[in-house]
């Protein structure tokens, strides 16, 4: 059986020196792509410029030559020899002087014509008979006399004519001067043909440039040196024309030029020609490549530099890291006694220390580690509490809300009952009941507020409102842990803005921790709750008679999980909350204790300004009211699916002199409604089935005055949702429980308003 193979393994350095040899090879090569591209760009961008500066040149020299041509012919007709020669109106005598002049301009003019003012030639003049290898081929008299039509035109018009043309293999320029004598005003015109060949280019053409003249794809005039290399530069010129491209870059006869085409002299009265700008590479291009081979050497020689001051350098790195990597191996098998020798005064020194540090450090760190897992599950076990009492809150508060309903009909029947013709004693006894369900409503009207979730909304607040609040929600834990409260409230308190829901959070908690630090500490616990104006602030002072605070939890009672209870007794968030809730109110809280002699707690937040006006603007509870003289005998329908509500309702409307009709669902009312018309409509809120605000919708729809006389109940506190609806209906709400006067007053206000 064969062994089975084993992985190829390559050390530390091996792989260090593979990486970096590849990067000492990789990033040199792609930098020295990346920068003779970029010279090469630059060199032909900087060729392709100063060739367009070339080609303005050269269109500037040809419009100078067009100049002088035109000045020296201006300057022949002109002279008087040629006036009276014209006067003579001889075409013999006119043929012989402009063959004269033909051969004193033998070096580049190619022939004249003499045009009369009907536009018909008269003579002409070539240089065919002029001896010398002046030009190998005549220019055809006929195709110059069409071509140069346009100038000629202008001429007779009695301007000058100017331009540029082809003709066969010649490219030439034409000038047309009027001709005016005194007697006859214009005598006709001369035109004259000048042949633009190579050796005008010669001196024409900008320096380091070639010039090649073209015409239908051939070169007419070139300054290229040699048949193949014009032939050559022909080819490449009729492929650029038939790419478009304005300069482009060419090879005739294994030499790099850059090349730019253009027109000249293509007017309405001249075809003109074209013509083809070459400027040489090769020099640019040889200077690259010499730098290139220069910097390429430099580069290998510095990579085989590096490559060894690498390889010293990875042989010397990698011995310490094999001893350390023998003693991490130990040490991960628990042998903590294992040390690393201090090799050198460099970072693999100080790893060597921090090494040994760190072996010396292990067995504290796992000390420190069970210790932080047992904070954990203390905090977790903490967290769990707190979700417990949240629970505990949400399910208090919709117990709260259902007895809202049976408390309504204990304070209605109650306060109803008293009105009877009963005897003192019991009259006693009713209000006894009456109290004690008042009570209750206050407690449940507490629980529901403080164990609602509401977004934080500030609005003045009356603070001895609120800690009111909070004493009937703790007054049974005070009271049977034996702790009597205090009040020393100041009269006339000015309000604040904030959140009441929040301050009854703070409030709870202080208050709360001091019955817990009471109870164990003192049989007759007491604790002084004071609030007093200054400055611009009200401050509130909660001092108890329990132990105090030591002096070194004083300075941490307000951090998160800081707690001195036992585990499962407290959080240690209740303070940290609180301390953060002030801060938002822009307030201040702070704790004063001296042990066994009790704790103070003191709260400060700034005064409201101008909030009354505001407050009484904001509030939707109606101006108060009375029932004195209210209307009787109406009709009023009672909605609601509790029937002892329903009871109560319709008992203390009928003592009024109504008639009252009850139903147990929103669908119940909607068939007493089709049979008779009501003057109210009282209706719970919530109910199963169609509710009280699907039944105003509906009503919305199908009765629109009934909607409007729509009186509102509900056990619940009233939401956002509810409370925008009533404000947009411009609707009343009557909270459950109430008292029957509340009750009578509210029905009275709508048979008024409807009134």
């Amino acid at each position: 059986m064969a062994a089975p193979s084993r992985p190829i393994r390559f050390s530390l350095q091996a792989k260090v020196m593979a990486a970096v040899l590849t990067l000492l090879i990789v990033l040199p090569a792609i930098t020295l792509w990346v920068v003779n591209r970029s010279i090469t760009r630059q060199t032909r961008d900087d060729a392709g410029l100063a060739l367009s500066t070339a080609r303005a040149v050269f269109l500037q020299s040809l419009g100078n030559r067009a100049g002088s041509l035109v000045s020296r012919y201006r300057n022949i007709v002109g002279d008087v020899r040629f006036l009276k020669m014209i006067k003579l109106n001889d075409a013999g005598t006119t043929q012989q002087y402009l063959q004269d002049m033909l051969d004193e301009f033998a070096d580049d003019t190619e022939l004249m014509v003499f045009v009369t003012p009907e536009g018909k030639l008269l003579v002409s003049a070539d240089g065919s008979h002029v001896s010398g290898a002046r030009r190998a081929t005549v220019v055809s008299l006929e195709d110059f006399v069409r071509d140069s039509a346009g100038a000629t035109r202008l001429a007779l018009g009695g301007e000058i004519g100017s331009g540029s043309l082809v003709l066969g293999d010649q490219a030439l320029n034409v000038v047309a001067i009027p001709v005016v004598v005194t007697e006859r005003g214009l005598a006709g015109v001369l035109v004259v043909g000048v042949r633009l060949g190579e050796t005008a280019l010669q001196q024409l053409k900008p320096p380091q440039t070639e010039v090649l003249l073209m015409s239908n794809g051939a070169a007419v005039a070139s300054t290229l040196r040699g048949p193949t290399t014009k032939a050559a530069a022909q080819g490449w010129v009729t492929a650029a024309a038939a790419s478009g491209a304005e300069a482009q870059e060419a090879v005739i006869n294994d030499e790099h030029f850059l090349a730019l085409t253009a027109n000249y002299g293509r007017t309405v009265a001249s075809p003109g020609f074209h013509f083809v700008l070459l400027s040489s590479l090769e020099q640019r291009l040889d200077a690259l490549e010499t730098t290139w081979a220069r910097v390429l050497g430099l580069s290998i020689a510095g990579i085989a530099a590096s490559a060894l001051v690498v390889w010293f350098f990875i042989r010397r790195v990698t011995r310490p890291l094999r001893d350390l990597r023998d003693s991490a191996e130990a040490v991960g098998r628990g042998d903590f006694s294992r040390r690393v020798d201090r090799f050198s005064n460099d970072e693999f020194g100080e790893l060597a220390v921090t090494f040994n540090q760190m072996t010396t450090n292990l067995q504290n760190s796992r000390i420190e580690l069970e210790r932080a897992m047992q904070t954990v599950k203390a905090t977790q076990e903490q967290l769990i509490q707190s979700e417990k009492l949240s629970a505990v809150g949400q399910f208090v508060a919709g117990v709260a809300h259902e007895l809202n309903n049976p408390l309504t009909a204990v304070i209605g029947f109650s306060e109803l009952l008293q009105t009877a013709q009963t005897d003192d004693k019991t009259k006693g006894h009713l209000e006894r009941i009456a109290k004690s369900a008042h009570r209750c409503h206050k407690i449940v009207h507490s629980l529901l507020s403080f164990a609602r979730q509401e977004a934080p909304e500030r609005k003045p607040v009356d603070l001895t409102t609120v800690l009111e609040e909070v004493l009937e929600i703790m007054a049974y834990d005070l009271r049977t842990s034996n702790v009597t409260v205090v009040r020393e409230f100041a009269p006339d308190l000015p309000k604040i803005m904030a959140d009441p829901h929040q301050l009854q959070q703070v409030f709870v908690n202080i208050l709360g921790n001091a019955r817990q630090a009471i109870e164990p500490f003192q049989r007759e616990g007491r604790i002084v709750i004071r609030t007093f104006c200054t400055d611009g602030w009200v401050a509130i002072e909660f001092q108890d008679n329990g132990p105090g605070i030591k002096p070194q939890h004083l300075a941490r009672i307000f951090d998160p999980f800081f707690t001195t209870k036992p585990a499962g007794k407290g959080t240690g968030l209740g303070l940290s909350l609180s301390y953060g809730l002030i801060q938002e109110h822009g307030g201040k809280i702070s704790a004063q204790s001296e042990p066994g002699h009790g704790a103070t707690f003191r709260i400060e937040l700034p005064v409201a300004v101008n909030t009354a006006l505001s407050a009484l603007r904001r509030s939707g509870t109606p101006f108060p009211f009375t029932a004195a003289g209210a209307p009787t005998g109406k009709t009023v329908l009672v909605i609601d699916d509790e029937q002892w509500i329903l009871d109560l309702a319709g008992e203390l409307l009928r003592t009024e002199g109504h008639a009252v009709e009850t139903a147990s669902s929103g669908q119940q009312a909607l068939e007493l409604m089709s049979q008779q018309k009501f003057d109210v409509l009282v209706s719970d809120w919530k109910m199963p089935g169609l509710n009280g605000i699907r039944l105003h919708e509906h009503l919305l729809a199908t009765h629109p005055e009934s909607a409007k006389r729509m009186l509102f109940m509900t056990g619940d506190v009233v939401s956002d949702t509810f409370q925008a609806f009533l404000a947009e209906h411009h609707l009343s709400c009557l909270s459950k429980p109430f008292a029957i006067s509340e009750f009578r007053a509210a029905v009275t206000r709508m048979v008024n308003t409807r009134r």
